[in-house]
C-alpha cells in the first residue's frame, strides 16, 4: 500500500496512465486533503474521473490521525495535501509515498518516508513490465507541464537501459 498526493495522481490521469498505479502498488491511499484538491479541480477533468473510478476497489480516502504533525507541515510552508500525505504515509507505515513537490519530498525524507516521484513511477512501470519505454513517457510529463532536469531525465533512462 502506498500513499499518493495529488501530482503524481494528476500527471498519470493526464497521460492515461492512471491504472498504473493499480498494477504497480495494489492499494493507494489519499488523504482527505488530497481528495478536496481533486474535487475542487473539477469533475470533468480527467484526475477526477480517475479518482472515482479507483474509488470502489483499489484506491481510498483516509484522515490522518494526529493532526497537530499536520500542522507542523503546514507551518512550515506546505500544502495540505503534501502535510496530510506525509503524515499518513508515517501514520500507515506505507511503503511509499508518491510525491513530485521538492520541499514536500525533503520533509517527508526527513521523517522517513521512501518517496517516489512521477518519473520514477514510470521506471518502476519499465522494470516490472507494465510499459516497453520510459522515454516517451519522460517526454509526454514534460509536454505535460512535470518539471524534469535533464540530468535526472537522462539518470532515469541510463537505469532503465534506454
Amino acid at each position: 500500500m502506498v500513499v499518493s498526493n495529488t501530482s503524481p495522481l494528476l500527471y498519470l490521469a493526464a497521460l492515461g496512465d492512471f491504472e498504473l498505479l493499480r498494477d504497480l502498488f495494489s492499494k493507494i491511499v489519499i488523504p482527505r486533503a488530497v481528495f478536496r484538491e481533486i474535487a475542487a479541480g473539477g469533475a470533468d477533468l480527467p484526475i477526477a474521473r480517475s479518482v472515482q473510478g479507483a474509488m470502489a476497489s483499489w484506491l481510498s480516502v483516509k484522515d490522518v490521525a494526529t493532526a497537530a504533525e499536520t500542522e507542523r507541515f503546514l507551518k512550515a510552508g506546505l500544502h495540505p495535501g503534501e502535510s496530510e500525505a506525509i503524515v499518513l504515509a508515517v501514520e500507515l507505515g506505507s511503503e511509499a509515498l508518491l510525491m513530485d513537490d521538492s520541499d514536500g519530498i525533503k520533509a517527508a525524507a526527513a521523517v522517513g518516508a521512501n518517496v517516489i516521484r512521477t518519473p520514477g513511477i514510470y521506471r518502476l512501470a519499465k522494470q516490472r513490465g507494465f510499459v516497453t519505454a520510459v522515454r516517451p513517457k519522460l517526454d509526454d510529463l514534460r509536454k505535460a507541464g512535470f518539471w524534469l532536469r535533464d540530468e535526472h531525465y537522462r539518470m532515469i533512462l541510463e537505469t532503465v537501459g534506454e
